[in-house]
């Protein structure tokens, strides 16, 4: 008796294929809610670092680094590379110099502690400014020279500058050394810190809004001291946090879903719910204001 050999009918084989896109359809979010978890975990062992380095600079200079050395110069990402295990880098850069006249081995080489990974990579190139963009409407002055990027922000307060340009008062962590006329400002000591380390943001993710990337002063080298905007930010009422990465906002915020991190005084990495009141931020990010924080 002759057998014959039955293969899979076309229905068969597309109920098989149908069967095998609702698993894939199942199991994607859970693989991408994997990724963000070790995304976010990553970022906040990025800040844990940053505020570790943070504590290595106080302990030598006994205050924090400023938020610039002053207009045109190094912000405090150049000033704690040395205890991020970045010596090297550190020594590339001439601190009497502005930032435009650095080398561009200085400028341009990205350090990945500065990058969070749910956002973007160390290897996303800073670009050059763009004829008629809005960030160089808001803010023109200076050339625009592109440099490494970053994804974090030193927290000056609750008003949106560090003193030098706008004559804000600052009341957070991070104050210019220098102003505009030469003047000394100074720098933040933890005894000026009356609120407590662990209730005071040091720094933070801070927002750049969806393909900006190295646009304009909005998201400039975080080496460049030309522009408060390259590497701090404010919390406040009149600034609250990012609540997606296509707001329009200059203001603390991440690419991590429903929340923003932020390192504190003592180290501890908290995560921020993006809809937090914007009167508990202000309190978080004034180094000196003597109020409780709520709960939140």
């Amino acid at each position: 008796m002759k057998m014959i050999k039955r293969g899979f009918t076309l229905v068969e084989l597309l109920v098989v294929i149908s069967i095998i896109a609702i698993l894939i359809g199942l199991l994607m979010p859970a693989v991408q809610r994997v990724r963000e978890s070790a995304s976010r975990i990553k970022c906040a062992n990025n800040l844990r670092q940053i505020g570790l380095a943070l504590h290595m600079y106080n302990d030598t200079e006994k205050r924090l680094p400023p938020t610039r050395l002053s207009d045109l110069h190094a912000t405090w990402a150049v000033l704690i590379l040395q205890y991020l295990e970045q010596g090297n880098l550190y020594r590339q850069w001439n601190l009497p110099m502005t930032y435009y006249d650095q080398t561009a081995i200085a400028r341009l080489t990205p350090v990945p502690t500065y990058y969070c990974p749910s956002r973007r990579t160390p290897q996303t190139p800073p670009m050059a400014s763009i004829a008629g963009d809005q960030n160089d409407d808001f803010f023109p002055i200076g050339p625009h020279v592109p440099g490494a990027l970053g994804d974090y922000g030193g927290n000056t307060g609750t008003d949106n500058c560090d003193g030098a340009d706008c004559g804000g008062a600052v009341n957070g962590a991070f104050r210019v050394g220098f102003n505009q006329f030469g003047q000394f400002v100074g720098a933040v000591s933890f005894s000026e810190i009356t609120d407590g380390l662990s209730n005071t943001i040091f720094v933070g993710e801070k927002h750049v809004q969806l393909n900006n990337f190295g646009k304009g002063v909005l998201d400039c080298s975080l080496y460049n001291g030309d522009y408060w905007t390259c590497s701090t930010r404010s919390a406040g009422p009149n600034y609250p946090l990012a609540r997606l990465p296509t707001d329009a906002t200059i203001s603390f915020g991440s690419y991590h879903p429903g929340l923003c991190q932020f390192v504190m005084g003592d180290c501890s990495v908290r995560p921020i719910s993006v809809s937090t009141d914007a009167r508990i931020l202000a309190l978080l990010t004034n180094i000196s204001d003597g109020q409780p924080i709520p709960d939140f």
